[in-house]
C-alpha cells in the first residue's frame, strides 16, 4: 500500500508531468522575411529576414523580432490555440486604424498554438 508521503509525491510529480508540455509550446523561434514595412502592436518592422522568438509563462506571451544579433522590436501578444496545425510559418496581417499595414497574428508550422497582437 502506498503511504501517505508515497501518494503526495506521486500527485505531484504527476501534476509537474502534465505542466511540462504546456512550457515546452510556450517558447519558441521561428525565421520571417519582411518584403515592406509593416508594424507590430504599433511598433515598426522595416524590410529584411529576422528570428521571431517567444516567451510565455501565462497567455500573455513575450515577442522579439530580431535581426543582425539584433532586437529591434520587443512586444507583447496573446498566446491562442487554434482549430487547426498550421502548414506554414506565416503572419496574418490587416490595416490598423491609421491604415497600415499591421501583423495581427504568428501562426507557426506545424502547430496549432498562434499569437495575436492587437
Amino acid at each position: 500500500m502506498f503511504k501517505s508521503r508515497d501518494l503526495m509525491v506521486l500527485v505531484t510529480f504527476l501534476i509537474i508531468l502534465a505542466a511540462v508540455p504546456t512550457i515546452v509550446l510556450a517558447n519558441g523561434s521561428a525565421q520571417f522575411t519582411v518584403t515592406n514595412t509593416l508594424f507590430v502592436a504599433g511598433n515598426e518592422v522595416g524590410p529584411g529576414e529576422y528570428n521571431v522568438k517567444w516567451v510565455s509563462n501565462s497567455p500573455e506571451a513575450t515577442v522579439t523580432f530580431i535581426t543582425k544579433e539584433k532586437a529591434v522590436v520587443k512586444v507583447q501578444g496573446k498566446i491562442v490555440e487554434a482549430d487547426k496545425k498550421s502548414d506554414f510559418d506565416i503572419f496574418l496581417t490587416g490595416k490598423d486604424s491609421a491604415g497600415r499595414m499591421t501583423i495581427k497574428e504568428i501562426k507557426f508550422q506545424g502547430k496549432k498554438t498562434k499569437i495575436v497582437f492587437e
